[in-house]
Formats: C-alpha cells, sequence, structure tokens
C-alpha cells in the first residue's frame, strides 16, 4: 500500500484536509513560510528531520523523550527516567548511529539496562536526523544512520547591536515536583570575538503514571555547565572553544529501565559526560577551491556503582579525534574532503581496551542541470582494536560508498533515491561488561547497505512527502543465546515508509506525519531484549497544530499515536496502541522578547500506556517503566 492511499484512509489525515478547506483558512490568506515544518530531505544523505530551538523551547523540552517526540520515525524507550532512555532511529538503536555534539563523537555506550546520550535541550540551537547509512561526511561506521546535535552560539542569543545580555530560566513540573532552574550570560567582548555561559541544574522527584502509581528510584539530579567563546582572527578566520560538562547523580536501580525486585537492587550512582571542542575555520573570499574547518574534540563519558552488589565500579570512555576537511566549489560541483581519527579508550575499574578508527573521505554534489543534482562519494576506514582481556587484537578496514541522485520534476515536485553503503569494524565495546564479555576470534566487519526512494511535492503552503527504505546490515554483532561472546549473528534489516503532510495560513500551522518500519533478525522481528541493536514499534503518527493568536502570544497542539504492534517475535506479547496529546500556550507580556510566560500539559488526558520503545512486562523482575501520567509544566523566562 502506497504512503498517499494509507494516509487518505485515516482520520487525522481527513481532520487535516477539513481544516485546509475550512472558512478559517480563507480569513487569514495565504503565508509562503513553511517554518514548522521539520522535514528537510530532499535527496539520500540529508539531514531526514530537523528539531529546532523554538520547538524545544515550545514543549519545555527537558529530556531526550521531549526532544524527539515530534518526529514519528524516531522513538525513545525507558519511561520517564532519563537516565533509561534510549533512541530508536526506524527501530534501530543508537548505538548503531554516529552520534556527535558539534562534531565530537559520542562513541561507545555505558551499560545495555540504560541510556547512553546526556544532552541538555536548553543548551541546543538545532537537532539533525540522517536516517539510514548516508554521505561520506556521516563519519565511520554510521550503519544506522547518524545524530547531530548542535549548541547555541553567543550570536543565536545576542539581538542586532547588542552588547551584553543574559537570560534567567525557571520552571516547575508538577508529575515530579520537580525544578529547573538556568542562568545565562553572553556578550561581545570586542568587534571580533563573543562568548557565552550557561549554567543549569534540574531536580525531579519519583515520576508518577496515569494511574496514580509512583515509579521509585526514577528521581534525577542533574547540573550542566557550558562555556563557548567564538571569535572572528580575520575576515577569513574563525575560531571557536565550547567546554560542556553534564553530571547526573541519584540514588537508582541496578537496572534503571527495569521496576525494582530482589534482582534488581538499589544503590548510588553517578553519570557524567564532559566535552571540549575545538573548530578552525579558514574560508578564503578570493578562492572557491579553499574553505578548510578543522574539528578537535576530546570527550569523557563515566558511570560510576557505589558500594552496589558487587562493590564499587566505574566504568569510563575517553575518546579523542580529529576532523580536518575542505570544500571545494568548482564549477557544478562541490566537493568536500578530509581525513577523521578518533581514539577510544574504554575503563572499567582495571579493564581496559583501546580502539582506533582512521577514515579518509570524499562527497561530491554535482548539479547536473537546473533540475537534476546527482551526489556520490565514499569513505576509507580502519579500525583496530585492543581487548586486553583476551590479549587479542582486532582490524579490519573498507570502503563505504553512496550514489543519490535528486530530480526537479516540476517546479513542485522533487523525486530523489539513492544507496549508500557503511562499514563498522570492531570497537571498544560497552563498558560494564568489558572484563568478561570477548570478541569472537572470527568476527568481521559489519556491513549495511540503504537505499531510498521519495518525493517531496510544494504547492503554494502545502507540503507533501513520502519516502520508502530499505535497511540491510550484514554480519550484524551481538550476543547469541546470552554467550558473553560477541558474534555475528546474521542479517538485520528493516524496511518501511514515511510521509508527511503540511499546510501553513498566516497564523496557523498544520502537520501529520507518518511512520512504519520492520525491523527484523534473520527474519524474525527484533525484540525487547534486542538490546544494542533495536526492537519493534507499530505504526506512528504525529499530528499538530500551531496557532498565533496574537503577536504576543501562541498555543499548539501535538498529538502522538501508536497502532498497535501484532507482528512480534515468538515468546514476546503484542504491544497495545495508544494516543497521547500534549498542548502549550506561550506568552510574552512586555515588549519583545524581555519575558516569556510558558505552560505546556504533556499527557493532557492521563493516558496510561507504555512506549512501544521501552521495555515491556515480561515478569515479576524482567518489566519496563510505563510512561509518566498528566505533567503541567509552569516557566518564566526573563532576557535582559
Amino acid at each position: 500500500m502506497s504512503p498517499a492511499v494509507r494516509l487518505s484512509r485515516h482520520p487525522l489525515c481527513l481532520a487535516i484536509a477539513l481544516l485546509s478547506a475550512s472558512p478559517l483558512a480563507l480569513a487569514q490568506g495565504a503565508s509562503q513560510q513553511l517554518g514548522t515544518l521539520q522535514v528537510t530531505a530532499d535527496r539520500i544523505g540529508n539531514s531526514d528531520a530537523l528539531v529546532d530551538d523554538d520547538t524545544l523551547r515550545r514543549f519545555q523540552a527537558d529530556d531526550l523523550q521531549d526532544i524527539f517526540s515530534g518526529l514519528p520515525e524516531l522513538a525513545v524507550g525507558g519511561g520517564a527516567s532519563p537516565v533509561a532512555q534510549k533512541v530508536y532511529v526506524r527501530g534501530l538503536e543508537d548505538t548503531l548511529l554516529n552520534v556527535t555534539v558539534d562534531g565530537a563523537t559520542q562513541s561507545g555506550f555505558l551499560f545495555h539496562h540504560q541510556g547512553r546520550l546526556m544532552v541538555e535541550p536548553e543548551l541546543l540551537e538545532r537537532v539533525e536526523v540522517a536516517a539510514g547509512a548516508g554521505e561520506a561526511t556521516n563519519g565511520p561506521g554510521a550503519l544506522g544512520g547518524a545524530i547531530r546535535f548542535v549548541t547555541k552560539d553567543p550570536d543565536d542569543l545576542l539581538r542586532p547591536g547588542e552588547r551584553v545580555g543574559g537570560l534567567l530560566k525557571a520552571g516547575y513540573f508538577n508529575n515530579t515536583e520537580g525544578y529547573k532552574a538556568s542562568a545565562s550570560l553572553f556578550g561581545r567582548l570586542s568587534d571580533d570575538w563573543s562568548a557565552m555561559a550557561t549554567l543549569a541544574r534540574t531536580d525531579h522527584g519519583d515520576y508518577e503514571d496515569a494511574e496514580g502509581n509512583t515509579q521509585p528510584h526514577t528521581e534525577s539530579e542533574v547540573v550542566t555547565g557550558f562555556a563557548k567563546v567564538v571569535g572572528q582572527l580575520t575576515d577569513e578566520q574563525a575560531l571557536t572553544l565550547s567546554y560542556e560538562r553534564n553530571e547526573d547523580e541519584a540514588f537508582r536501580k541496578h537496572r534503571p529501565h527495569w521496576i525494582p525486585s530482589f534482582r534488581n537492587p538499589v544503590f548510588d550512582q553517578e553519570m557524567v559526560r564532559e566535552t571540549v571542542t575545538g573548530k578552525y575555520r579558514f574560508a578564503a573570499r578570493d578562492n572557491d577551491w579553499l574553505d578548510l574547518e578543522l574539528t578537535l574534540y576530546d570527550t569523557e563519558a563515566s558511570l560510576k556503582h557505589i558500594d552496589g552488589p558487587y562493590g564499587t565500579y566505574l566504568g569510563s570512555l575517553d575518546s579523542y579525534g580529529a576532523d580536518l576537511r575542505n570544500t571545494a566549489r568548482l564549477g557544478a560541483h562541490t566537493l568536500t574532503y578530509g581525513i577523521d581519527h578518533r581514539h577510544d579508550e574504554g575503563r572499567l575499574n582495571s579493564a581496559r581496551e583501546t580502539g582506533r578508527v582512521t577514515g579518509l573521505y570524499l562527497q561530491d554534489a554535482f548539479q547536473v542541470t537546473e533540475r537534476l543534482q546527482l551526489s556520490a562519494g565514499t569513505r576509507f576506514d580502519r579500525f583496530e582494536l585492543d581487548e586486553a582481556e583476551s590479549d587479542r587484537s582486532f582490524s579490519e578496514s573498507g570502503f563505504s560508498p553512496n550514489l543519490g541522485v535528486s530530480f526537479d520534476a516540476t517546479q513542485r515536485l522533487t523525486l530523489y533515491g539513492g544507496w549508500a553503503r557503511a562499514i563498522r569494524g570492531t570497537q571498544v565495546k560497552e563498558l560494564f561488561v568489558l572484563d568478561y564479555y570477548e570478541n569472537a576470534a572470527d568476527r568481521e566487519e559489519e556491513t549495511a547497505d540503504n537505499y531510498e526512494v521519495g518525493a517531496t511535492y510544494r504547492h503554494g503552503n502545502l507540503y507533501l512527502s513520502a519516502e520508502a527504505f530499505v535497511t540491510e546490515i550484514d554480519d550484524v554483532v551481538g550476543q547469541q543465546n546470552r554467550s558473553g561472546v560477541l558474534e555475528n549473528l546474521g542479517e538485520l534489516e528493516t524496511r518501511g515508509i514515511s510521509a508527511t503532510l503540511g499546510y501553513d495560513w498566516e497564523r496557523l500551522s498544520a502537520t501529520l506525519a507518518y511512520s512504519r518500519s520492520r525491523p527484523e533478525l534473520n527474519g524474525e522481528p527484533l525484540n525487547d531484549d534486542n538490546w544494542s541493536l533495536g526492537t519493534s514499534v507499530g505504526d506512528s503518527w504525529v499530528a499538530s497544530l500551531t496557532y498565533r493568536a496574537t503577536d504576543s502570544l501562541d498555543v499548539g497542539w501535538t498529538g502522538r499515536f501508536a497502532e498497535r504492534l501484532t507482528d512480534v517475535a515468538d515468546g514476546y506479547t503484542e504491544k497495545a496502541g495508544y494516543g497521547v496529546h500534549d498542548v502549550y500556550a506561550r506568552w510574552q507580556p512586555l515588549a519583545g522578547d524581555q519575558l516569556t510566560l510558558s505552560l505546556t500539559v504533556n499527557n493532557l488526558f492521563d493516558k496510561q500506556y507504555f512506549d512501544h520503545a521501552t521495555y515491556a512486562v515480561y515478569g515479576d523482575v524482567a518489566a519496563g517503566l510505563p510512561e509518566a501520567g498528566r505533567d503541567i509544566r509552569l516557566s518564566a523566562a526573563y532576557r535582559f
């Protein structure tokens, strides 16, 4: 069934269609901007989705689930406990994707019973998502795609002509009886240099589900510090330096994504991510062949179990690396080429493991005609790992090519498609199994092939898109029957479709997005125990309305719907469908943006449900967490 047919039968789509023909549409007139739409893909390799700062602020985003709640291709499991949350793109876990913060790779992962990403939404300017293997610039080993978190610059906060400014924010979350407070200072040190600093603290108690049950030991205390300096060295040279530290400490269950049990004791835990990034750019004014950028980074993520059932354990992964690239514009060609290198050192108490990957890459965008664009590229990567516990070393290398085409069939209709391959060799394994898991001596590199075809249609304020994809990962690595040996398991394949419909009026915007993916391992649907690979989720819908009531007041609604999942692995239960509604209002009572008051209500109708990406209920021990019930969020932001 085609995406267009599937959309036309759904009641949400009918509601949007009726809305587009309403008297309100005729009264408001037409706008030429589709500012609320989040889909940006025109061909393979581009970012498939974008989450901007305005979207994050509207819904008072506080964790990964909030960040990605508007994108049906992404699911976040683990309940409302931030430390337990894992991100899935088209059913594939984020461990199969390249994740970066300002270009600093967040490699490896800590513990398979919890999430691996710590990100403070307050710092973000945007989030880019590229689903599936794509362009060579996505980095090494991007089997399932890439997620790129981009933090704010001082100029994103400074008003035109302003020399210095500040932003104070305070928020309250009624579900957890929690609060969030942040302070930011930003300004120009000179005409060529600017700087900013942010300090944020979030304190949440245990959350309640919609049935009024408190989920014990889901509290969190997060402290974030961030600083960035941006300098224009000359007319052609720029330098950016940034530092970020996230720290979360609380008494938690040994396995945070499961309920408490006799096999899930509680003890003090500390999770920290610290990242230092430097960027240098030389963009020649009179030479189209030279636009050079160098990124250097060092990021360390750690998890400490303090006086747990096995004593005190500290696991940490230190990754440092560099990416040197140049972009040359040669007539109809835009060539990006470079070299990147990353060094990873994993430690669990005395156990150690060291990995390295070095890559060379080239990506070309060729504007053949005014209507036709071709893209082609490749990268060559060499992976190396020294596994100290087994006294073995691993080395794999290979090419990751890609081809893509984008054709403007008419002024309104664009067709695109392509193929991309990505390889991934042996890397530092999960930290909390360093001392007793080992890699099979004969394991081979993983190879992903991603195929996509799609179309976008724009007519005035109407936007339509549809895409079909197939991703095949050969020789995917995991455990067989919990053996403790990481080996090639076979083929992991996910296929599906996605579609988006949107319309903009002068003050009202409406969107509807749909996603279907079916990940399978050797022909069997993925299940909740396929940790580090992915899980199966039902067809997902996201609908939204945004209304600018006055110049100082805007309101909105988002509905997230999951259809019942009946195609499940043997021995696993079906996953029930659900629908959840979120609303918000944002008011600026003073002139400009000096004061912003926000009200957000998540899970408006207090729906009891389990997200499909969350571990389901399989007994008194292995049981996941329900989502939070109604959560009323209030915040005030004062800018000076």
